[in-house]
C-alpha cells in the first residue's frame, strides 16, 4: 500500500476591507454593528458615492433612535425625583406634565440633528479648502456617521448612568447629590458626543488619500486642523441648539 502525502498550500485571502459590503451591513443593526467593531469598513462604504444616499438614512434612523431612547429615560428619571433635585436649566419649565416631556424629547432629538445642518456648509467648505476629493453628500454621510457613533457609545453609557441614577434615588440620597447626577445625565450625549467626533475625524483624516500631491505634511497639518475647527464649532453650537429648542417649546 502506497502512503499518499497530501501538500497543503497556503492561500492569500484579501484583507477585511477588501471584502464586498453585503445587504447586511448595509442595514440599519449592520451598519450599528460596523461602528462597534470595523467603522474603517464604515468609512470605506461611504467612499462609494452610488451607496451614500443608501447609508445616510439609515445612519439617521440610528441617531434618532438612540436620542429617543435616552431623552425618555431622562423623562421618567427627572419624573420621579423630587422637585429640589430638578436640573438648575430644567427647574424653571420642568412639571409632571407632557408638554415639558416633549419639548426635551425634542430638544435632544431634533437640536442634535439642527446642530449638525447648521454646521454642514462649514465643514463642506473646509474639506474644499483642505483640498480632500469630497462632494457634499459625502460630508453628510460623513457627519451621519459620527452622529451615529454618538448616538452608540450614548446607548452604552445609558445603563450604567440610569442603574447609578435609580440607586441615589431608591435609597435617598441628598438632593444636592441627586441634582448633580442629573445635571451629569443632561450632559451625557457632550460626553458621548467625543466619541463621535474622534470617529468622524478618523473617517475625514482617511479622505487624506485623495489629496492632490499625495499626504505632505502640510496638507495633512492642514486637514487635521480644519476638521479640528469643525469639531469646535459643532461642540459649541450642539448646547446652545438644544437649550433654544427646549426654551421654546417648553
Amino acid at each position: 500500500m502506497n502512503n499518499t502525502v497530501l501538500l497543503l498550500e497556503p492561500v492569500d485571502l484579501p484583507a477585511a476591507e477588501s471584502w464586498p459590503a453585503t445587504a447586511c451591513q448595509r442595514s440599519v443593526l449592520g451598519l450599528a454593528e460596523l461602528l462597534l467593531k470595523d467603522r474603517r469598513s464604515a468609512d470605506e462604504l461611504l467612499r462609494d458615492e452610488n451607496q451614500q444616499l443608501d447609508l445616510i438614512p439609515r445612519f439617521l434612523m440610528i441617531a434618532l433612535a438612540s436620542f429617543t431612547v435616552y431623552a425618555w429615560a431622562m423623562i421618567l428619571l427627572l419624573d420621579v425625583a423630587p422637585h429640589g433635585a430638578i436640573p438648575t436649566v430644567l427647574a424653571d419649565g420642568w412639571k409632571l406634565a407632557l408638554r415639558p416631556a416633549l419639548a426635551l424629547w425634542l430638544a435632544y432629538a431634533l437640536g442634535l440633528i439642527a446642530a449638525t445642518g447648521i454646521c454642514l456648509p462649514s465643514f463642506y467648505f473646509y474639506g474644499l479648502l483642505a483640498g480632500i476629493k469630497i462632494s457634499f453628500v459625502g460630508i453628510v454621510g460623513h457627519t451621519m456617521k459620527g452622529t451615529a457613533s454618538t448616538a452608540i457609545m450614548l446607548m452604552g453609557i445609558l445603563p450604567i448612568y440610569v442603574a447609578v441614577a435609580l440607586g441615589m434615588l431608591i435609597f435617598g440620597a441628598p438632593v444636592p447629590e441627586q441634582q448633580a447626577i442629573f445635571t451629569l445625565g443632561l450632559a451625557l450625549p457632550f460626553i458621548a458626543g467625543l466619541w463621535g467626533v474622534y470617529s468622524l475625524f478618523q473617517g475625514f483624516m482617511r479622505l487624506a488619500d485623495t489629496l492632490p500631491g499625495g499626504c505632505d505634511g502640510k496638507r495633512y497639518c492642514f486637514l487635521r486642523r480644519m476638521t479640528l475647527a469643525w469639531s469646535a464649532c459643532y461642540t459649541a453650537v450642539t448646547p446652545l441648539m438644544i437649550y433654544s429648542l427646549w426654551s421654546h417649546l417648553a
